[in-house]
C-alpha cells in the first residue's frame, strides 16, 4: 500500500510551533528535567530515593544550593539546584560540560587569574571564554580531577617492546621562584606491535641535557619498556648520549629532515640553486638504489666544486641517517624523520599559546598531560597506524639476510616468470 507524502515542512512547523511557546515555559520545562536527572544520578549514588529508608545507607540529602552561574542554553538562561549532602560533596555529571582538556585550560587560566598575574590579554581572554562568574570550587575541582588522571596515565605500565620509538621536546615558559624560565617538555611516543600508536610519556626539565633525558628515559624503562626496534630523534648530543647508556645496542635514525636543515645551513643562498635539487632527490628516494645513486651524484658534485668541508660532514653522518633503509620501505616515510612527534608538538604549542606563561610547573604538568593523554586514549582505540608492524620488520630482515646469502654466492633471484637463481652480472 502506498504510504501517504510526507510534508517537507513537517520538522519546520514543529520547531516554529516550540518557538512560539512561551519561553519562561520552555525555561521551566528544561530546568525541571535538569532537575530530574540530578536526582536520579544522586539517588543511585545514595543507593535509596528521596524519603525511603535502608539500614546500608551511610549519607543523606542536606537540602540544596544554588549554582552561582546558570547554564547558557539556546531559549536563555536556567537556573539549576545543586543538592548537597551531610558527608562530603556532590557535583552532578550532567553539569561537568568541558572536556579534560578544556577543564584542564579553564583551571590554569582561572589559578592564573586569582593570583594576580594575569594581563590585559589574559582578563580578555578570560571574560571571552565565559568565565567572568567562575568560582574557586570549580577551579579547584577540575584542577584535582585532572591531576589525579594524568598522574595514573604517566605512571601507567608500558609494553616490554615498541615497533618504533620517536623523541622529542618543546619548550614552553613556566613561572618559578627564580622567575620565568623557558622549560623543555621531553615527550616520547611509539607504534605498538599490534600496530597502534601511543604516547609513552613525558617529563619537564630545564634543558635538554644530557641529565634530563636519562631521567626521562630511565623512567619510561622502570614502566617496563625494554626495547624499541628503531628510534628516531634529532641529533641533541645528550638524547643521543643517554639513549645509547639507557637503551644499549638498540638501532636509532637521525632525523632526515633535521639534517637536511643543517646540511643547507652550511651553504650559502647562491649555492641553494644546484645544492639543494640533489639534496631532495637523496632525501626523497623511494629505493635503496635511487638513495645510492642520489648520495653519488650528491658527492660527486661536491667534490667537483671543491666543497671538501661539506663532504666531509656528509660522510661523517652517512650512517646515522640511512638506518631507515633496512627496514620494511612502506614504513619509510614515518620512521625517517621525526614528523609524527613534530604533529603531536604542533598541537601542544597551539593549547599552550593561549597560556603564554604557565604559573607553576604542576599546572604545566596539567595542561600538556592531558592533551598526551587524550591523544594517546584516542590512538590505542582508533585506526591502525602501520598494520603488523613487527612481522613487517621480521620479512623484511628475513629478506635482506637471504640477498646478503645470494650475493655472497654470486647469485641473485630470478627475474618475474623464471624459476631458480642465476648469476650475478659482474661489473
Amino acid at each position: 500500500m502506498t504510504q501517504p507524502k510526507r510534508k517537507k515542512n513537517e520538522g519546520d512547523e514543529l520547531v516554529k510551533l516550540i518557538h512560539e511557546m512561551v519561553p519562561g515555559q520552555l525555561v521551566k520545562m528544561l530546568e525541571f528535567g535538569i532537575d530530574r536527572i540530578i536526582d536520579a544520578e544522586l539517588s543511585d549514588r545514595l543507593g535509596v530515593e528521596p524519603y525511603e529508608r535502608s539500614k546500608a545507607r551511610d549519607n543523606y540529602r542536606n537540602s540544596y544550593r544554588q549554582r552561582k552561574q546558570p547554564l547558557s542554553t539556546a531559549i536563555g538562561p536556567v537556573s539549576v539546584k545543586i543538592p548537597k549532602l551531610r558527608k562530603g560533596s556532590f557535583y552532578p555529571s550532567v553539569l561537568e560540560q568541558y572536556q579534560r582538556v578544556d577543564r584542564a585550560t579553564i583551571s590554569i587560566i582561572t589559578e592564573a587569574y586569582f593570583n594576580g598575574v594575569s594581563t590585559r590579554k589574559m582578563d580578555n581572554l578570560f571574560s571571552d571564554m565565559g568565565l567572568g562568574n567562575i568560582d574557586r570550587s570549580l577551579v579547584s575541582r577540575c584542577a584535582s580531577q585532572i591531576d589525579e588522571e594524568v598522574q595514573i596515565w604517566r605512571n601507567r605500565r608500558l609494553n616490554q617492546r615498541y615497533a618504533y620509538v620517536w623523541v622529542d621536546a618543546i619548550y614552553t615558559k613556566v613561572r618559578t621562584e627564580r622567575g620565568v624560565v623557558s622549560t623543555a617538555v621531553l615527550i616520547a611516543i611509539a607504534l605498538k606491535e599490534d600496530g597502534h600508536r601511543d604516547v609513552l610519556g613525558m617529563e619537564l626539565g630545564n634543558s635538554e641535557s644530557y641529565h634530563n633525558w636519562k631521567g626521562f628515559f630511565q623512567s619510561l624503562k622502570a614502566r617496563g619498556l625494554e626495547r624499541g626496534e628503531l628510534w628516531i630523534s634529532d641529533e641533541h648530543d645528550g638524547l643521543v648520549k643517554a639513549l645509547h647508556e639507557c637503551f644499549p645496542g638498540q638501532l636509532r635514525q637521525r632525523c632526515i629532515v633535521h639534517w637536511m636543515r643543517n646540511a643547507i645551513s652550511k651553504v650559502s643562498k647562491t649555492d641553494l640553486r644546484w645544492f639543494l635539487p640533489l639534496l631532495k632527490n637523496l632525501v626523497n628516494s623511494s629505493t635503496k638504489s635511487m638513495f645510492d645513486v642520489a648520495w653519488g651524484d650528491l658527492s660527486r658534485e661536491l667534490a667537483a666544486k671543491g666543497r671538501e668541508e661539506l663532504l666531509d660532514w656528509l660522510d661523517s653522518t652517512y650512517h646515522d641517517i640511512v638506518i631507515y633503509l633496512d627496514f620494511p620501505p612502506s614504513h619509510w616515510s614515518k620512521i625517517k624523520s621525526t614528523n609524527p612527534i613534530e604533529r603531536l608538538n604542533q598541537e601542544l604549542r597551539r593549547r599552550e599559546k593561549c597560556i603564554r606563561i604557565f604559573p607553576d610547573e604542576k599546572s604545566c604538568i596539567r595542561l600538556m598531560g592531558a592533551i598526551l593523554q587524550g591523544y594517546s586514549d584516542d590512538w590505542t582505540t582508533g585506526r591502525i597506524y602501520l598494520r603488523d608492524p613487527i612481522e613487517a620488520i621480521k620479512e623484511n630482515q628475513v629478506s635482506q639476510r637471504t640477498g646478503s646469502a645470494l650475493a655472497r654466492d654470486g647469485l641473485q633471484p630470478c627475474s618475474a616468470g623464471s624459476t631458480g637463481l642465476q648469476p650475478v652480472a659482474k661489473r
